[in-house]
């Protein structure tokens, strides 16, 4: 044989086996492939938007709902002190985070009861109310002590 009929022989081969490939399923396949692909990234990142929403939604209403802890300063009899006043919720009683006392307070008339006993109003102590910060004292004073 020569080379040209080496050469036509081969190219035969060769072209013999392209008709028995499927072009068209091959085509079809990688777009059908790059469409799933690319739904699932955006179908995640819609749940993960709607989880961000929810998340701040929750977090807004718990910042609503709840009482926040205020920085009072207080006096009695030239003694000044600074406490964080913690409120309460319905059916938990209002907390000074350093003092062992029970408060109850008449914010709205500046004045603080501290007392030993809850049930005995005998051992309350007035104090009057010189400032009432908010939250972010709170924090300060917080992380200071």
């Amino acid at each position: 044989m020569s080379k040209q009929a080496k050469k036509q022989s081969l190219l035969g081969q060769a072209q013999g086996k392209r008709p028995n490939r499927r072009p068209t399923q091959k085509r079809t396949n990688p777009t059908a492939n790059n469409t799933v692909t690319h739904s699932t990234p955006v179908v995640e990142e819609k749940s993960r938007s709607k989880a961000k929403w929810l998340i701040m939604g929750i977090l807004v209403i718990f910042i609503i709902a709840f009482p926040k802890p205020k920085l009072l300063t207080y006096e009695k009899l030239g003694l000044v002190a600074q406490s964080i006043y913690w409120p309460g919720l319905p059916g938990v009683d209002p907390v000074l985070l350093d003092s062992t006392l029970y408060p109850q307070p008449a914010l709205e008339r500046n004045t603080l009861y501290l007392c030993g006993d809850r049930v005995d109003p005998k051992t309350c102590q007035k104090y009057q109310i010189i400032e009432q910060k908010g939250i972010f004292s709170v924090i300060y004073k917080y992380i200071l002590n």
